[in-house]
């Protein structure tokens, strides 16, 4: 025999309806089976539903770090080329003989195959930004600027840049003579070496190199840099076949280590004419050039005004 239960509901207002239920332990355990089975489906449901809301917050997040990602490539490729702006403004504002605009330090280095990295001088400059390869005469120099830095930085390029037009503009004939290309006429030239204090790569003691090395394969134009006239073609100690040229308004170039001379002692060249091809003569690991600048007798970086 089966238990019974009544089950009444009574209304609390009087006069309503009494509502009886006779149940069995049967119903009741089918009731409660019910009731769990129902629990168990909103459980599963409510997981499910958690589990579906977690993928679509984590597809959101990741399609918003991709986005984030995407932005910060297209910056750090804009602070490149912005840096290699500023760096292209450094140099033109040399030969034009203006200040350095003031704006905050940019740290480079110095390096490259057959040059190790140069120390700072006694003046405090840096040797040539590189990028280590040898398929390039430079390098990039990289700055992490903000966007509004960027913009306003932007701006002072642009007033900088026509303060440098303005001096090409009305100082032409004097330009000429500035030593601002490269003397070497090859897309295989590299720097392996540049101008400050570096391990000599002959004797191994740090000493003072005077100019900037660059490699290029044996028999390689090298270019007058300016207009001027040849003050010395001929063998010098160390340096090999070797070309001075005096190129006005203080300004004097030097070429070493040449395999050929195509010039002799007064002749007059315009920038651009070639003037010998580079060897290894003289004190010398392998082929390439070594280039220096003076202006009114003081050596100077070379690598500040190469343009190109």
């Amino acid at each position: 025999m089966q238990k019974k239960w009544n089950v009444m509901i009574v209304p609390s207002s009087p006069g309503n309806r009494v509502y009886n239920f006779d149940l069995t332990s049967r119903s009741l355990r089918i009731a409660a089976i019910a009731g769990a089975a129902l629990l168990v489906l909103v459980i599963v449901s409510a997981i499910y539903t958690i589990h579906d809301w977690k993928q679509k917050k984590l597809t959101q997040i990741s399609h918003l770090e991709s986005e984030i990602n995407a932005r910060d490539a297209e910056l750090s490729q804009l602070n490149r080329e912005f840096g290699l702006l500023e760096e292209l403004e450094d140099k033109l504002r040399t030969i034009a003989g203006l200040k350095p605009r003031e704006r905050s330090n940019i740290d480079a280095t110095a390096g490259g195959q057959g040059g190790p990295g140069m120390e700072p001088y006694e003046n405090g400059f840096i040797a040539d930004p590189l990028s280590g390869g040898p398929e390039t005469l430079g390098g990039e120099v990289t700055i992490d600027h903000s966007v509004q830095e960027l913009l306003e930085g932007s701006l002072e390029l642009k007033d900088s840049f026509a303060e440098i037009m303005d001096v090409f503009e009305r100082e032409s004939t004097r330009l000429l003579s500035v030593p601002s290309v490269n003397p070497v006429a090859s897309q295989e030239a590299w720097v392996s070496s540049g101008f400050g204090y570096r391990e000599d790569p002959i004797s191994g003691k740090r000493r003072f190199h005077e100019g900037t090395d660059i490699v290029a394969p044996r028999g390689t134009p090298v270019i007058a840099p300016a207009d001027g006239v040849v003050t010395y073609a001929g063998w010098r100690d160390g340096m090999g076949r070797t070309v001075d040229i005096e190129h006005g308004y203080g300004y004097t170039t030097a070429y070493g280590h040449n395999d050929k001379l195509l010039v002799k002692k007064g002749d007059l060249v315009k920038r651009g004419d070639i003037i010998a091809y580079i060897g290894s003569s003289g004190r010398s690991t392998g082929p390439h050039l070594h280039y220096e600048v003076r202006l009114h007798g003081k050596l100077v970086n070379p690598w500040k005004y190469l343009v190109r």
